[in-house]
């Protein structure tokens, strides 16, 4: 298992994406998988790094990376505050529900990431554990299409 710890800052996207790469390369994941590794990734620690932090000062974002049963697993671990993004949260403010009505580049920017992250993974957990919040991103080596995922 591989671990990264960096703030949740902007600045540390670039280490989070060589990470990911990383775990691309040792998992031998195909070009489809390791897209879909690296956008869940990359949308939920934005997700983390824009908003979590809002109204608290910015702590630290742990990622751990393992590869198992022809799977990687990307555990996120951060101090934001609690936010689940499987989606069992009803509570999910309008903002990060995306409208099907309203295409991208119509009004605001947002509101799409969620949405990307659920389509790009095999599966989400999430779990809140005292003051943190855990996330589990789970993409299996196949060669099957985008739209092939099992039951979150």
């Amino acid at each position: 298992m591989r671990t990264l710890r960096v703030p949740a800052t902007v600045s540390s996207l670039g280490e989070v994406a060589e990470f990911v790469g990383q775990a691309v390369v040792c998992a031998d994941l195909g070009e489809k998988d390791a897209y879909r590794l690296r956008l869940a990734t990359d949308e939920l620690v934005t997700n983390v790094i824009t908003h979590g932090f809002r109204h608290r000062p910015p702590g630290d974002i742990e990622l751990q990376a393992s590869i198992s049963d022809g799977r990687v697993l990307l555990m996120m671990v951060d101090t934001a505050g609690e936010f689940d993004p499987t989606g069992r949260d009803r509570a999910v403010p309008p903002a990060v529900r995306p409208s099907a009505a309203r295409w991208p580049d119509e009004g605001k920017a947002g509101g799409f990431g969620l949405a990307l992250v659920r389509m790009c993974a095999d599966r989400i957990l999430y779990e809140r554990v005292g003051d943190l919040n855990r996330t589990i991103i789970v993409v299996r080596r196949s060669g099957r299409g985008l739209g092939e995922r099992e039951d979150r």
